[in-house]
Formats: C-alpha cells, sequence, structure tokens
C-alpha cells in the first residue's frame, strides 16, 4: 500500500512539474560517449583557500591555493573545447558557509554558475537552511534547472512548482535523463517548511527510473545528495541507474597517494546494480578544491561500456610552504616541476568574466565587514595554554564552544560536549563592538562543524591525545582543548594517557563525573574530527559534518546574544615539577 502511495504521488508531481518524455523518432539508440564535471558541497567558496599535499619524492608540505571558482570555470571551459559531450553538474549544498552566502542570500551563487553555464543542479540540504524564503531567492534567480526528486512541495506556496523531479537532457543526439535526490534526514539537517514531505530515496528513483525506461530513455544519472556511503547502497539497489554524482559527505575519491591526501573509495567508485550492470558512483570533496571529470561510454543499450576520470586539483597562483611563507628560488621551480607532471593538479589562470563578477560581490562584503555583531563586555583575552595571568586559560575559545553547542541543538542535534583547539582561535578580542571582520579574524579557516557520538572513555582519551601531542610529541600549543558542556582537570607531570585526573559534564542536575561507558554526542570542527592536531581518536568515529562554518555559527551566536561575558573556567591545568 505503502508502495503503491508514493507512485501514485510522484505521477501527480510530474503532471504538476509538466515533465515530459521525448522518445527518440526511431526507437533506436547509438554508442555514445559523456563527459561529466561535477562539483557538490560549495558552500559559497569562490575565493582561493589553500590545500596542504605532499609528493613521494619530495617529503615536504606545500600549501596550494585552491577554490577559485574562476580558475576552475577555465577548466571547464577547456574540457567543454576539447570534448564533444559534456555536462556541467552540481550535486547540492551550492550555499551557506561564507560571507557571500550571508550577503547576498543565494544570489551570488546563481549569478555565478549561470554565467559558468551550470547544465544542472541538485538540491542539498542547505540549500533549505534559511526556509523556503531563503531556497526561493536561488530558485528565481537560478538559470539552471534545480532537481530533486523525493520532495513533494505541493503544500508549499513558494516552491510549489518551483522544483523538477527530473530532467531529460540532449547530448549528443541522445536522451540523458537526470533524477535529483536529496538526503532522507533533511528535517534533522536543515530548515525545511512544516508543508515539505520527504519521500523514499530508492523507491522514489527505481519509479522515475522505470518512467524514463518505458520513454525509451536509457542512460540515467542520478544526482544525489546523500552521501558517498548511501550512495552505494542505493547503487546496488536499483536497477537501470548508470553514474550516480554524489554530494553531502565531502568525500575525496581516487588515488590521491601521489598529492599525499588520503581517499575514501576509488574515482570511480564501480557498484553492480540489481540488474547486475555497473553503477559508477563518484563525488568530489568540498569547497571546489577539486573539480571531478568522468568520462562514460555508453553502448547502443545504455550500458556503461567504459570509464575513465579523476578527480582535479585547480590551482594557480602563490604556492607556499607549511609555515604560510611564500615558496621562491630553487624550491619554487621544483615544486612547479612536480606541479606539472601530476595528472591530478591542473594549473589555470582565472577566466576573467567570471573573476569580475566574483568581484563585485567581493567588493560589498569589503564593507559588510565592519558591520557590528555583537560586543565584548571586557578584553577576551586568547591564550593557548592557561596559566600566568590567565590561570583558566583562553577567554574566547570557550565562548566558540559555546556557540557551537549553541548551533547544533538549534539544528536539533543535541549535542552534550562542544570541543576546539586552541589553535582554531586566533586573536584575542578587545572590549567593545565586535564586527564581522572581527569574527572572520579570530576564525579563518572556514572550517565547518562535525557531530560524532562518543563513549565518556572516548571523550577522555580525545583530552589525553590533545595533551600528548602537545607535552609528549612536541607540537603546536595550537591543540589545546577547550570546551564547552564539559570541564576537566589536567596535570601536565603525569604520564601520557593519564594526565586527565578528573572530567565532569553539564547535565540537568549540574557538573556531574562523566561516565565511561555512556554515550556522547560531541561537537567539533571537521579538521579535528578528521584527526587533525593530534586528536587521533575523533579521527576512528564516524562524523556528520553539518556543513555550517565555525565563523559563521559565531556570527549567528552573537546575534542571538548581543554581548559576550567570559564564564566559570573548565579547564583546571596543575603544572608538572
Amino acid at each position: 500500500m505503502k508502495t503503491r502511495c508514493i507512485i501514485v504521488l510522484l505521477l501527480a508531481l510530474l503532471t504538476v512539474n509538466g515533465m515530459t518524455y521525448a522518445r527518440d523518432s526511431d526507437g533506436g539508440h547509438q554508442p555514445a560517449t559523456l563527459t561529466i564535471l561535477h562539483l557538490n558541497d560549495t558552500h559559497s567558496n569562490f575565493l582561493s583557500r589553500l590545500l596542504s599535499v605532499s609528493f613521494p619524492l619530495d617529503s615536504v608540505v606545500y600549501r596550494l591555493p585552491v577554490g577559485s571558482i574562476a580558475r576552475i570555470a577555465t577548466v571547464v571551459n577547456s574540457i567543454r573545447g576539447e570534448a564533444e559531450n559534456v555536462l556541467f553538474v552540481h550535486a547540492g549544498d551550492m550555499v551557506q558557509g561564507t560571507l557571500f552566502y550571508t550577503l547576498f542570500g543565494g544570489e551570488a551563487d546563481a549569478a555565478v554558475y549561470n554565467a559558468m553555464g551550470l547544465d544542472v543542479m541538485c538540491l542539498g540540504n542547505h540549500e533549505f537552511d534559511r526556509g523556503s524564503e531563503g531556497l526561493r531567492v536561488l530558485l528565481d534567480d537560478a538559470a539552471f534547472p534545480i532537481v530533486c526528486a523525493n520532495l513533494d512541495v505541493t503544500s508549499d506556496s513558494l516552491l510549489t512548482g518551483m522544483i523538477l523531479p527530473c530532467i531529460l537532457l540532449e547530448v549528443g543526439g541522445e536522451q540523458v535523463g537526470i533524477i535529483g535526490l536529496v538526503v532522507d534526514e533533511l528535517v534533522n539537517v536543515s530548515s525545511p517548511s512544516d508543508e515539505t514531505v520527504i519521500l523514499p530515496v530508492a523507491e522514489t528513483a527505481q519509479f522515475l527510473i522505470e518512467q524514463m525506461e518505458k520513454e525509451g530513455v536509457n542512460k540515467i544519472i542520478l544526482l544525489t545528495h546523500i552521501g558517498y556511503e548511501d550512495d552505494v547502497e542505493l547503487a546496488s539497489l536499483l536497477a537501470g541507474a548508470d553514474v550516480i554524482v554524489g554530494g553531502h559527505s565531502h568525500s575525496l575519491l581516487g588515488d590521491l597517494s601521489s598529492v599525499g591526501l588520503d581517499s575514501e573509495g576509488e574515482y570511480p567508485t564501480v557498484v553492480s546494480g540489481a540488474d547486475g550492470e555497473d553503477v559508477l558512483v563518484v563525488q568530489a570533496g568540498s569547497r571546489a578544491a577539486l573539480l571531478g571529470k568522468l568520462t562514460v561510454d555508453f553502448d547502443e543499450t545504455g550500458h556503461v561500456a567504459g570509464y575513465d576520470g579523476t578527480p582535479l586539483i585547480v590551482t594557480g597562483g602563490e604556492i607556499q610552504d607549511a609555515s604560510r611563507n611564500p615558496v621562491e628560488g630553487e624550491a619554487l621551480m621544483r615544486v612547479k616541476e612536480l606541479i606539472e607532471e601530476n595528472p591530478l593538479i591542473v594549473t589555470a589562470e582565472e577566466n576573467p568574466v567570471i573573476r569580475e563578477l566574483v568581484g563585485v560581490y567581493e567588493a560589498e562584503l569589503a564593507n559588510f565587514a565592519y558591520e557590528v555583531v555583537g560586543t565584548a563586555s571586557e578584553d577576551l583575552m586568547h591564550q593557548r595554554i592557561p596559566g600566568g595571568n590567565l590561570p583558566g586559560g583562553s577567554l574566547i575559545a570557550p565562548l566558540i564552544c559555546d556557540a557551537m553547542l549553541w548551533k547544533t541543538n538549534q539544528l536539533g542535534l543535541d549535542a552534550d560536549i562542544a570541543i576546539l583547539n586552541a589553535g582554531g582561535a586566533r586573536i584575542s578580542v578587545p572590549i567593545g563592538d565586535i564586527t564581522v571582520g572581527t569574527v572572520y579574524t579570530l576564525m579563518p579557516f572556514g572550517n565547518s562543524l562535525a557531530v560524532l557520538d562518543l563513549s565518556g572513555l572516548q571523550v577522555m582519551a580525545v583530552l589525553e591525545d590533545a595533551l600528548s601531542n602537545i607535552f609528549d610529541d612536541g607540537n603546536s600549543d595550537g591543540s589545546f582543548p577547550y570546551t564547552a558542556g564539559l570541564r576537566y582537570t589536567a596535570e601536565t607531570g603525569l604520564p601520557e594517557g593519564n594526565r586527565v585526573t578528573s572530567t565532569d559534564v553539564l547535565g540537568l542536575q549540574g557538573w556531574v563525573p562523566i561516565d565511561p561507558a555512556e554515550t556522547y554526542r560531541v561537537v567539533t570542527v571537521a579538521f579535528l574530527a578528521r584527526g587533525g592536531d593530534g586528536y587521533t581518536t575523533f579521527s576512528g568515529v564516524e562524523a556528520l559534518d553539518t556543513g555550517f562554518i565555525d565563523a559563521e555559527v559565531f556570527m549567528d551566536y552573537l546575534l542571538e546574544t548581543g554581548t559576550l561575558t567570559p564564564g566559570e573556567s573548565r579547564v583546571t591545568l596543575i603544572p608538572g615539577e
């Protein structure tokens, strides 16, 4: 009965959205080759940032500028000029994550991707962060189709008729069907309207595949925002799907060892579908650090007959060393040779049209940086390790942790504890007005918040990891952990793994000792969740990347609270003898 209701609803949605299918005039098909260029989870990133890479023949860590949408536009146009049949697609979370979205609400994203000639986009969860009103800005401004099949928004007056479940694109004389799908826990990770109905992912996809096949369409791409692992599972459940271009999990795929990066799987990941045919699954990281490029050969039956592809790191501009100093002289010549020899890296100039367009919005942001978003009741000094005049350590880092807890609980993720490394805050905040520019100077790295479920024993291990990274391994004091919802005492003179002598969590009844066997939900930044700064226990636990950027979260918190005042210290550090 449930399946029949889904089918009836989908047929109604297809009618509402005016979907029609065009069968080939002679009913036949020819072999075809299609090149798919894809981005996902770009999160309103248009400007260059630094990506740390290393090469097997050179142990030095270099920081390459990546993420320039103007450079990516150059590469996209170049490939369009080289290949006959090219699709340029986006797998969702186009918006949310930088001031470009904070100030322009999707207008800038739509303008940039319109100018780049994006062929189609799937909705991601962050497209709903400002509710239907916020999504409508993107829908109104986008010249490219936006698809999502497993949402029924017919009762939402702002969105009804605005979102297609799927589209057909003619490529090289052949019809290619593209179906959009979004994560089914959308309500828990964003803010869709109460009128939005979420349909099952697999059933929805299979129904539309079968409808397309009945009309003679035999090349079908799923453009999804459900995460890499779910994409792989989905591929195994479906009959008739050929390619899944995904997002949401920010997954790096492919053999990236030649640039010193880890990977979650092969690019493409080949999965046997329910009909025994190959389904190719791809994704391209996040924040425009990579551009996915997949070339697929289809036989006359529409099945995958061959494929080739890789994620491309698009770079250009000043190369820096691990300390963020410019690489110069012979060292620069050497790294340029390594870059030129590496097929994963493409060096490109910025497309002048896109660069100028981004510059128009960037100029407006310069003024926005002076906007006041809150007040500091006193000087909020930042000192990485407690001691001296600050026996409890940093005054600003714990407030950032408060903001992290506030945001995740606002999202319904119900975090118990927030943990931030001292290096996650970069400056002291003086008494008086706090501006947008101050916030982004305080947290310049654009780290997204990540949520993990850990046992109490693992939480204590995280603290030990961070302290050991400083006091045993001699690494940066930026590892020092600050918290919210958690307080602890540590003695630096005790042996490795035994420095934390007491740990309490804040509950309804106040502070209580942590239970080693209890499960606690922890929010941190994605850099630490991946094991950065020595937080190795985090790296062994599956994390949910919320996509919300730390500086953006802190700014929202400031707008909510108004004035920042330091509270009770949550860290007691006893120096060793």
